[in-house]
């Protein structure tokens, strides 16, 4: 049941935009797949996005909202081409690299990879509404790891603690994720620091642990982060 459960919500994904300038993420739309169709839909804070120098996708010159999204029965291109020839020698290589195991679904390979290319400013990631429970484990990408030095001590297998940044003055959900002797090794992605705020503040245990630094690109690597909130387990006391 859990192995389905993910893969229901792998179906749907965030695509983000990251600023040139300071490289902070933004929702711009979804990527989902219902049955056989696949489809894209600008969410509505693409318009503040845009005043900070997006420019709707080439592909997507429309903006239509998710409930009214472009369709089409095959994988749209501006997303294909972030998926690895399977003619290449080294595909199964690289697809085990990012923790992929159904090399045949784009969508997952989209969701463990980030699609991310050195030419664009694009990056996808697994879709969670701010009201999850994490019941189905959550993989992310760590975000802002260049600035925190813990990275580098920290290796597959390895437990992180998530902890809130009271005070920080970019987003007041900030989470940081944390080796247990408090070094920083960044911080939880934006688009899931408003479900990760509520989950803590409400004092769940949440479990989270360090699978994989991606090194392909190598120049994007970054921890990815499987966390999950045990169901059957009742809130902490919060002091």
């Amino acid at each position: 049941m859990a192995d389905q459960a993910v893969e229901r919500q792998s179906a749907r994904l965030f695509v983000l935009w990251s600023e040139p300038v300071d490289g902070t993420r933004h929702v711009i739309g979804h990527l989902w797949r219902d049955h056989r169709d696949f489809s894209f839909g600008y969410v509505p804070e693409v318009d503040a996005v845009m005043k900070r120098g997006f420019e709707l996708l080439p592909e997507f010159p429309e903006q239509r909202p998710v409930s009214e999204p472009y369709r089409s029965p095959y994988l749209f291109s501006t997303f294909a081409q972030r998926i690895p020839s399977p003619s290449r020698p080294d595909y199964a290589r690289i697809l085990h690299s990012w923790g992929v195991k159904q090399s045949d679904d784009p969508l997952e390979i989209l969701r463990l990879s980030g699609g991310i290319q050195v030419t664009d400013r694009l990056e996808l990631a697994e879709y969670r509404a701010e009201s999850d429970t994490l019941s189905s484990p959550l993989v992310f990408r760590v975000a802002g790891e260049k600035r925190c030095p813990g990275g580098d001590l920290l290796k597959p297998g390895d437990p992180v603690v998530l902890k809130r940044e009271a005070g920080n003055e970019f987003d007041p959900n900030a989470t940081l994720v944390l080796l247990r002797g408090g070094e920083r090794v960044g911080y939880v992605p934006r688009q899931y620091s408003k479900m990760m705020a509520r989950l803590l503040d409400a004092g769940y245990p949440l479990e989270a642990v360090a699978l994989r630094r991606l090194v392909v690109p190598p120049e994007r690597g970054r921890w990815q982060i499987r966390v999950r909130c045990p169901s059957r387990r009742a809130p902490r006391a919060i002091n």
